[in-house]
């Protein structure tokens, strides 16, 4: 069971959250301080700042546990199976539920496509911390004898593809399925690397 204390802090970053969102629902993210969400969810500015770190932070306040529900996804995949088919077996089971949109994904795809530093909150936030867990998961599959380098290498060249589609995904306003824009981001990797030349030319 949860202490008072965790609880407390539940919700009040819920308060946060959800006074953020309605104020981004009738003025706009770009027009919205923090100063206003926090008189909004009564609490102190500096209180804002112990739960976000930033006002882009609230966009994406949900990220850590969907990281950790596909981090825990690939966990679960079998041993047996070939890392990138892992990899890729975890992205289709994410898009899939990207794919049912609700409403506050419907507002986050109209803030992220009129303010830049949203995307590169996702990219430089939320895309790390992604590809760390499943790095971790990867190299503790391999065992220690595994080149880390490549697997790093290797996940973040695959996860750079999911980013772009799910940048792609919010620019065109979270409106289409994200399915067949993973796929086609997935294919068109896969397309580049076999094009590529296995070495170089002298």
């Amino acid at each position: 069971m949860s202490s008072l204390r965790q609880r407390h802090s539940e919700r009040t970053r819920d308060a946060i959250v959800a006074a953020a969102f309605e104020l981004f629902a009738s003025k706009g993210y770009g027009e919205t301080t923090i100063d206003e969400i926090a008189e909004r969810a009564d609490v102190a500015p500096r209180t804002f700042f112990r739960y976000f770190p930033a006002k882009e932070a609230l966009i994406f306040h949900n990220s850590n546990d969907q990281v950790d529900a596909a981090v825990a996804r690939l966990r679960a995949r079998p041993t047996d199976e070939p890392p990138y088919e892992s990899v890729v077996a975890v992205l289709r089971a994410v898009a899939a539920e990207f794919t049912h949109a609700d409403k506050r994904d419907m507002m986050l795809a109209k803030f992220a496509a009129e303010n830049d530093r949203l995307f590169e909150h996702h990219r430089a936030v939320v895309m790390c911390r992604f590809e760390e867990g499943m790095t971790e998961v990867l190299k503790e599959r391999a065992g220690p004898q595994a080149d880390a380098l490549a697997i790093e290498a290797a996940v973040a060249a695959v996860l750079a593809t999911f980013g772009t589609a799910v940048r792609s995904w919010l620019r065109g306003g979270a409106k289409d399925d994200f399915e067949p824009i993973l796929e086609r981001c997935v294919s068109a990797a896969q397309g580049a690397f076999q094009d590529a030349p296995a070495s170089a030319q002298h």
